[in-house]
């Protein structure tokens, strides 16, 4: 392989692009830009398989969810799989930044590794989170590319990111990571008083609780809180609302920020597709953030 330093040379939206797997949890029709790729993972029904965000929508899953006897699982695309999406890639783009999962929550990120290591200029990075966090990581992304940025701060803007991006999440219940295995640190928040609902973030990579709350007011103060207690009022940040059949929240959510943050930047609401939504089930409200 010819592994040329381009150190020095611009990056831009025209000779980079980026992929992403399907738990990015994007808004709709985001994928449709120029530049961006996404390898899904898989969601399992019995017997029927089903890639996520391909084969089904959103809406579409979280219908066959309620109506299924079985729990859904998963799982993660083949070496192959990325292998094949990052040849398609390097045929239009010189470079090719691939964003994914928690290696701690899905092998999706060690697959990704070991294609990039069949091919040249693919640069892989864990971003230590799951759902919308993955998206808005690539949006501000390609909004350093649109400006032109070196190689080097591309890949220093990804690494900023990776250790300072924020999720906090809304369960509606546990019960689906409780059965999916996925629940990590925030096995503390499971029982207690009915209505009580948990706030989980990500942290080292894994989900973690960060509050029990019990009723939207009070979730909402929770939520309030977190982003107070991790940034600052003249803060420049970006964030994005994410929902799980949940109209109702994100909104709010996304009022109390740009109420609490002057300079705070909406950037897009996700939806939960098939893959998280196993995991984290249906009525689910979330954000994501990064200072920069």
């Amino acid at each position: 392989m010819n592994n040329v330093d381009h150190s020095t040379d611009l990056l831009t939206l025209e000779n980079t692009a980026i992929v992403v797997d399907s738990t990015c949890d994007p808004a709709e029709g985001w994928l449709s830009q120029p530049g961006l790729y996404m390898v899904p993972l898989k969601v399992h029904f019995g017997d029927q398989m089903f890639r996520d965000g391909v084969d089904m929508t959103y809406t579409e899953f979280f219908a066959k969810l309620e109506q299924s006897d079985v729990l859904p699982t998963t799982s993660q695309p083949t070496a192959g799989e990325f292998l094949a999406v990052y040849e398609e890639a390097r045929k239009q783009y010189e470079h090719v930044f691939s964003l994914h999962i928690s290696g701690e929550m899905s092998g999706t990120v060690r697959a990704a590794e070991q294609a990039a290591e069949q091919i040249d200029n693919v640069y892989v990075y864990d971003l230590r989170t799951v759902t919308s966090a993955l998206s808005l990581g690539a949006e501000r992304l390609r909004a350093h590319l649109e400006k032109g940025c070196t190689l080097e701060e591309a890949r220093a803007y990804v690494r900023h990111f990776r250790d300072n991006s924020q999720l906090l999440v809304h369960a509606a219940t546990l019960e689906y990571l409780r059965r999916g295995g996925r629940i990590g640190r925030a096995a503390s928040l499971v029982g207690g008083v009915f209505d009580i609902k948990p706030l989980i973030t990500a942290e080292d990579g894994v989900l973690t609780g960060y509050a029990k709350v019990r009723g939207q007011k009070k979730a909402l103060a929770a939520i309030q809180r977190f982003v107070e207690e991790r940034s600052q009022p003249d803060d420049e940040l970006w964030f994005c609302t994410i929902d799980a059949v949940n109209d109702e929240e994100p909104p709010l959510i996304r009022e109390m920020v740009e109420r609490i943050r002057p300079y705070a930047h909406f950037l897009f609401q996700g939806h939960v597709a098939a893959v998280v939504g196993t995991h984290i089930g249906p009525g689910t409200a979330a954000f994501a953030m990064i200072v920069e």
